[in-house]
């Protein structure tokens, strides 16, 4: 099984920088308008000018400047449509892009700020927060492949409490600073198995500790991603067995554990293991050790389905850090 590689594995916060920039957020060109009609000594008006950049304006005016509900166009193909005070985009409005991308919220003097519904041009959606054209506060992001995030923004990017989903339904519950997972978090399996670890800049690092459905738990440190020596299983009886993966499931079967039993918390740890190493761009060794995973399964196994739609995936949906 190989993982691909292709724009749709870029990480999350690459995905962010497609926002486009507005160079005319505080619109100038309103500043220096042709003669109209609609001129500065009058008080409001309704008609069109063309300023000299080749901006079209249609609207309400007050005192030569767009005031109330208008359509702005701009030379490249943007437009705008929506409220405008003393010639800048303010209130509810809507912003279109050369590249298709679009805007469908609140305008603050001329800023895309405060609730907002951003299309991407690739068909990504984000619902949220913006200040100064920015994502910012509480927000979501959905991408095309299914995947989302929901939870806090700062500066464009993923910083405090948020909770990533994966096509999968696997969720990570933690926090984020800067766009990658930064402390101490909870990953909920679709097998309603959990695992808590830490992260550090993206990496996962120090204990982990898994929770299984059916009572048991296993408890290892990260090394270099992995975590395949020194864990610490113990069973709902009681029970602790120490040693690496291999080694606890055949000292487990030793003491008369059924293998339907145990077989599924093993192969999840092999599973938890190749997910962090396909966040981190390692598809070879993930794919070896989802492999892995799934041989120790049956096809009736809900993990072994879940494993088989990332193997049929001819790319890797993985956006988060």
């Amino acid at each position: 099984m190989t993982y691909g590689n292709n724009s749709r594995q870029q990480f999350l916060l690459l995905l962010i920088l497609l926002l486009p920039t507005l160079a005319f957020s505080a619109y100038s060109s309103t500043q220096n308008t042709s003669e109209s009609d609609c001129g500065k000594h009058i008080v409001h008006c309704e008609g069109e000018r063309h300023y000299p950049d080749g901006v079209v304006y249609q609207g309400e005016f007050m005192y030569g400047k767009p005031h109330g509900k208008g359509l702005m166009t701009w030379k490249d193909g943007s437009t705008y449509k929506g409220h405008f005070v003393k010639g800048l985009r303010h209130g509810e409005g809507e912003q279109t892009f050369p590249d298709g991308s679009s805007y469908l919220g609140e305008f603050d003097h001329g800023f895309m700020q405060g609730q907002g519904l951003f299309t991407f041009a690739c068909g990504h959606e984000y619902h949220g927060m913006f200040f100064k054209d920015k994502m910012e506060g509480k927000g979501a992001i959905h991408f095309i492949n299914g995947e989302t995030y929901s939870g806090d923004w700062v500066e464009e990017l993923p910083d405090g409490d948020g909770i990533y989903t994966m096509t999968d339904g696997t969720r990570y519950l933690t926090s984020f600073r800067s766009g990658k997972r930064h402390g101490e978090g909870t990953v909920a399996f679709p097998t309603e198995d959990l695992m808590t670890t830490y992260w550090k800049k993206g990496k996962p690092v120090k204990v982990a500790r898994f929770e299984f459905k059916n009572g048991d738990q296993l408890i290892s440190n990260w090394e270099t991603g992995s975590l395949l020596n020194n864990l610490t299983y113990t069973l709902q009886s009681g029970i602790t067995v120490t040693g690496n993966l291999s080694t606890i499931e055949s000292e487990l079967l030793k003491k008369g554990i059924q293998p339907e039993n145990l077989r599924q918390n093993i192969a999840l740890v092999y599973y938890a293991i190749a997910m962090e190493y396909k966040i981190d761009k390692d598809y070879k060794k993930a794919s070896e050790i989802i492999d892995q995973a799934q041989s120790k399964l049956l096809p009736g196994d809900l993990l072994f389905q879940i494993i088989e739609i990332h193997k049929q995936t001819a790319v890797p949906n993985i956006q988060i850090n």
